[in-house]
């Protein structure tokens, strides 16, 4: 995993807009195509990451909960 320095936002802060690429369904998404009453989770994890596939059943499971 390479060193990446992070510049945490301070808890509570508003996420900024943002277009990404969804890897599943190949679309942009926005922020505000996927807010939710109840919660909004945007994990940035990498498809074939050994972790991130050994993980990705509880994730799911996580999510439809």
């Amino acid at each position: 995993m390479a060193l990446v320095e992070s510049n945490m936002m301070e808890l509570g802060t508003s996420a900024p807009s943002f277009n990404l690429l969804d890897t599943v369904s190949g679309e942009m998404r926005c922020l505000e195509d996927l807010t939710s009453d109840k919660a909004t989770v945007i994990l940035f994890i990498c498809n074939h990451c050994p972790f991130v596939i050994h993980i990705n059943d509880k994730l799911v499971d996580v999510a439809n909960a």
